[in-house]
């Protein structure tokens, strides 16, 4: 017995939604493959700077309970003091910076990853200083691409 012909079926052969589809599937796979590299270094170099700060942070509050018990002078602890708020707002934007370069790396989120990016190239505040800079800029740079910016998410 023959299979009955379904009434409903698209009148278009399934072979041109297969193709479609692998299209689009191969258009997504380019736009992952550009931004795997921008993404990835933005990732190591934050987590170097969290690492980093993740040591500096408890040696600075080792530093103010010392200079505390020692009775140093407040210039000193006004320095450890202004080297820990740093500290920590360094560790914010790398957190940040770590975050939005996932977004990137999985095409979740423009926004974060875009403004990952601004932040990463901020001197003195984003990841390894000023080594942010180049891959903030390069991630952005692969951003602005209109065909980058139509695959993500939202």
């Amino acid at each position: 017995v023959a299979p009955m012909s379904n009434p409903y079926q698209s009148p278009l052969s399934e072979q041109f939604y297969n193709q479609a589809r692998q299209s689009v599937e191969a258009a997504r796979q380019e736009v992952i493959n550009s931004v795997q590299a921008p993404a990835l270094s933005l990732m190591i170099v934050s987590g170097i700077s969290i690492g980093v700060f993740l040591l500096a942070i408890p040696f600075d509050l080792l530093l103010l309970v010392i200079g505390g018990m020692a009775q140093a002078d407040d210039s000193h602890i006004v320095t450890i003091v202004v080297r820990l708020i740093w500290s920590v707002a360094i560790l914010a934007a790398s957190g940040y910076c770590l975050y939005g370069a996932w977004q990137m790396k999985t095409l979740n989120n423009y926004q974060h990853a875009f403004y990952a990016s601004i932040v990463a190239m901020i001197p003195c505040l984003g990841p390894c200083c000023f080594l942010g800079i180049p891959f903030g800029a390069w991630a952005m740079t692969t951003l602005y691409k209109d065909e980058v910016r139509q695959r993500f998410q939202t």
